[in-house]
């Protein structure tokens, strides 16, 4: 199951990277230095979350599972955005800029790739804050109710960072809402709701996907910088690096807020989590619907 350090060397560079990420930001802002959040900064960024993130996978999920999961999560995120884009399903009538580069159907493959992060973020904190089926080989007719409950949490994640990443979007023209929207309407016309219903969908159906493909197997390395610090680090980062923008660069304090309110909760119960286990408790917070898990034992 891995050592005590299995995981850390992956770790540190996703710290590393989160807090370079969050200087650079907060220097932009403290020296009046005026760069904009351009395309190459999230090139780069999501480019280096995209290392930790297949980093991690191989070591708790295998090449196998891994390349599963991420080849399907692209496809059906090429797809959506690919509907949306030209006929206006799913997410609603927009289209991308040619700012985000090389295009296909009218969906750049920037715009496809960055689903991953976060989706992937959100389908590890889930196992955090939501009953632990590591190790339950269940039935599929017994897993299909708690898989839809996860999916439905992991869904949930994942969208509350579109609630600030879309409206960043819109403002440094990466994509444009052809009729604009309801949410933030002063911010280059806003944001549709559909928007937001439609990230509900394609990321609930890509977490249920995810769920069927491991079908709680164990992880091939568990240790605490796996189980926990990496993950709610991968999604503190994004929180981070977008509440950062919103405030500095966009100079929109209330949108940094929804985003807060949105992503906050998910870090604060699996904090929580974290506190109790280091204060000695064996069982992860609901465990006891699908059995407990010493994570000290792992570590």
């Amino acid at each position: 199951m891995g050592t005590l350090h299995t995981g850390r060397a992956a770790f540190y560079y996703l710290f590393a990277l989160t807090v370079s990420a969050v200087a650079v930001i907060s220097a932009n802002h403290i020296l009046q230095l005026g760069l904009p959040f351009s395309v190459h900064f999230l090139i780069g960024y999501v480019g280096a979350l995209l290392i930790f993130v297949g980093w991690h996978a191989v070591l708790t999920k295998g090449w196998k599972r891994s390349g599963l999961m991420f080849l399907a999560s692209f496809i059906i995120a090429f797809i959506a955005e690919a509907l949306g884009v030209n006929f206006g399903w799913i997410f609603g009538n927009y289209h991308y800029t040619p700012i985000l580069g090389i295009q296909v159907f009218g969906v750049p493959f920037l715009a496809a790739l960055a689903w991953e992060p976060i989706l992937y973020a959100a389908f590890c904190i889930t196992d955090i804050l939501a009953p632990n089926l590591e190790g339950k080989r269940l039935s599929w007719l017994r897993c299909i109710p708690v898989y839809l409950w996860l999916s439905t949490v992991g869904a949930l994640a994942t969208t509350a960072w579109d609630m600030m990443i879309d409206p960043i979007a819109v403002s440094q023209g990466w994509w444009v809402w052809h009729d604009g929207g309801a949410y933030m309407p002063y911010l280059a016309n806003g944001v549709p709701v559909q928007n937001f219903i439609g990230w509900l969908g394609v990321s609930f159906t890509i977490n249920l996907i995810y769920r069927f493909i491991l079908n709680g197997r164990q992880p091939l390395q568990k240790t605490r910088f796996l189980g926990i610090h990496g993950p709610l680090t991968l999604y503190a980062s994004l929180f981070l690096t977008s509440a950062g923008v919103s405030i500095t660069v966009l100079q929109r304090n209330e949108v940094a807020l929804v985003g807060a309110m949105a992503m906050a909760p998910f870090l604060a119960i699996a904090g929580s989590n974290l506190s109790l286990l280091r204060r000695g408790w064996n069982v992860m917070p609901g465990s006891g619907m699908t059995g407990t898990t010493n994570l000290r034992d792992h570590t």
